[in-house]
């Protein structure tokens, strides 16, 4: 059985990641563990106060952790969002310049190299060919939005998902929440590996994430 952990920025990020994972392996015994942020019974339903992109570069500095996490899984998946970039802490130059957005393929060469750099010389020479970075331009609903829209151009966007994500899901009559029980149900379809294979087009970060997987 193949395993997987998980350090996310939150719950609904762990929730989305669990169907692709299930669905891109089309394999219902896959073991995925999330380490963070951590859920019980009384976490489950609730966002706040719970992981967070500091929370990741926090985990991934603590070098026992992370080689404990490689000990008892197969793999592990680090998840970030671009839209903090900017921040003074994550140390990248500017998403947009003179009017142009940074290409993606730029953006997410750097931003690895940040994660990799908190996860440092101590990690990587061993287990660099068990981590794998799902980095999501500019915030993972941007990977949830072609599931809710038909049109094409609203399935592309990398700014303001969320809002975007939030707004068709109104417009339909769903239910939109930050839970992990309301993302969960968000990214239902892809637990089938065709609909991955259809829509990842939609972007480039998600469709880099899953070519980056272990077969």
């Amino acid at each position: 059985m193949t395993s997987f952990a998980l350090i996310c920025e939150g719950i609904t990020d762990q929730a989305a990641l669990e169907s692709i994972l299930f669905g891109h392996y089309d394999d219902p015994d896959l073991e995925i563990n999330s380490l963070q942020p951590r859920r019980d019974a009384t976490d489950e339903a609730r966002q706040e106060n719970f992981g967070g992109w500091e929370q990741v570069f926090e985990y991934c500095g603590d070098h026992e952790a992370i080689q404990e996490a490689l000990t008892f899984n197969d793999y592990l998946i680090i998840q970030i969002d671009t839209d903090i970039c900017e921040h003074a802490r994550f140390g990248l130059s500017k998403l947009n310049e003179h009017g142009k957005d940074k290409d993606e393929t730029i953006l997410l060469s750097e931003a690895r190299l940040v994660l990799e750099s908190k996860l440092g010389a101590q990690v990587l020479p061993d287990y660099s060919h068990r981590i794998f970075f799902a980095i999501c331009v500019h915030s993972l609903e941007c990977w949830l939005i072609p599931l809710h829209v038909s049109d094409k151009r609203m399935a592309r966007k990398t700014k303001s998902c969320e809002n975007h994500l939030e707004r068709a899901l109104i417009k339909a009559g769903t239910i939109y929440e930050k839970t992990y029980l309301c993302y969960q149900k968000l990214a239902l379809g892809y637990e089938k590996r065709k609909i991955i294979d259809k829509e990842k087009a939609n972007s480039q970060s998600f469709s880099i994430f899953l070519s980056s997987l272990p077969p």
